[in-house]
């Protein structure tokens, strides 16, 4: 009984972190009070229940790497707090968005009666509706020429020659690509793996519509980090589908002119000379200077780079554009290295289940995962809860073998 009561916790919380971004889009505009609260409601909910229905595996999850790696963190940020004395709420602001989508994993570890990999075989197909859903209207936004934000364009380079992107129901190109990059191998996995002509064609139809959408949005990082990881996991599958993906890239960059127009922008000297002149590359400088004014623990989580550090006047600069850089300027060396080893202990989970077992399920995952991580380089995408949460779940099942479970 008890069992059935864990199951049925375990895919309540797994379906609302599927559908999680039309949930939040539909609760914000229900109700502005509602919105901003109903996610805190929803995880303190829900980590109740696994408590109370999970506490056998309470030992079992607190012995695990990826909880003492995130505990390790959450100390060096603590003590890189102390050592810096600064506002509290800064401070507060940053690190509810950096542990408190890791609810999600523990919920997980505590509920979880099942091989990860069965639970995630029955998660995948509603991750990939929900990403086909938004993935067309972005298409759509993208076809009725939706007006976007000047400064998502180049206004010398691009302005003229392309005039929107698509963004769908998030307000970023770039959280939307992130987003996609994540479920999109998921789709294909699931294109590969069904046997039934009508399945095949259903999720054949869910690719193209999610890959459509990912390319619609321009964002640059996102399709090489996409690409990058593809190109690994094709060549681990089969060499010779790493080459024909290669192919297929370089000629969609020629064919399609605006592509074409994005990655030629990228490498031009006048890009690049923007970038240091205010711009992305500029504040990456700026982070390397505050490291070297605080090189063991940085400035302080909530102070450079982010939004809590916008927030409260610590940071000038629209945002640092990369999750690793901004840890490493607010944390110093030892709470990069903790965060390091937290998210690597995470992605290991995943990646080594694909090498011990040969599922492919896990080789697609991996994919994802490591397109996002790469994109962190450029982007603060882990401000995102839909792509935070995906992670942290994605991780999760990977971890959970049948004895751990």
């Amino acid at each position: 009984m008890k069992r059935d009561k864990k199951r049925l916790a375990l895919g309540a919380f797994l379906l609302l972190v599927a559908y999680y971004p039309l949930v939040n889009w539909t609760l914000r505009r229900l109700s502005t009070t509602l919105g901003s609260l109903w996610e805190d409601a929803a995880l303190i909910a829900f980590m109740a229940i696994a408590v109370v229905l999970g506490w056998s595996r309470i030992r079992s999850l607190v012995t695990s790497s990826v909880f003492l790696a995130g505990i390790a963190y959450a100390a060096m940020t603590l003590f890189s707090y102390a050592a810096n004395s600064y506002y509290v709420g800064a401070y507060i602001h940053e690190a509810r968005l950096t542990f408190e989508p890791f609810m999600a994993f523990i919920i997980i570890a505590l509920l979880i009666e099942d091989d990860g990999a069965t639970v995630l075989r029955r998660m995948a197909p509603h991750l990939v509706a929900c990403a086909t859903l938004l993935a067309l209207v972005g298409v759509s936004q993208y076809v009725r020429k939706v007006p976007i934000p000047a400064q998502w364009l180049d206004k010398d380079l691009e302005t003229g020659v392309i005039s929107t992107r698509a963004f769908s129901l998030f307000g970023s190109p770039n959280v939307l690509a992130a987003y996609l990059e994540v479920i999109l191998p998921l789709a294909v996995y699931l294109f590969l793996e069904r046997r039934r002509p009508v399945e095949r064609l259903c999720f054949g139809a869910c690719t193209i519509a999610i890959g459509a959408g990912f390319l619609l949005t321009l964002t640059r990082a996102s399709w090489l980090s996409a690409a990058g990881a593809f190109l690994a996991g094709l060549l681990v599958l089969k060499p010779i589908l790493a080459g024909v993906f290669a192919a297929l890239g370089a000629g969609l960059l020629l064919a399609v002119p605006t592509f074409r127009l994005r990655m030629a922008t990228l490498l031009s000297s006048t890009y690049i000379e923007k970038s240091n002149n205010l711009g992305r590359l500029f504040r990456w400088g700026q982070a390397f200077q505050n490291l070297s004014r605080h090189p063991l623990l940085g400035s302080g989580l909530g102070t450079f780079g982010g939004t809590a550090a916008q927030r409260f006047g610590y940071f000038s600069g629209i945002s640092m554009d990369s999750v690793w850089i901004r840890v490493l300027a607010e944390t110093g060396i030892l709470g990069f290295i903790a965060f390091l080893v937290w998210i690597a202990a995470g992605f290991a989970g995943v990646a080594v289940r694909f090498f011990r077992s040969g599922d492919r399920l896990w080789l697609f995952t991996t994919i994802g995962l490591l397109a996002l991580l790469i994109n962190l380089f450029t982007d603060n995408l882990l401000n995102s809860w839909a792509i935070a949460l995906l992670m942290w779940t994605l991780m999760a099942l990977g971890v959970s073998t049948r004895e751990s479970a």
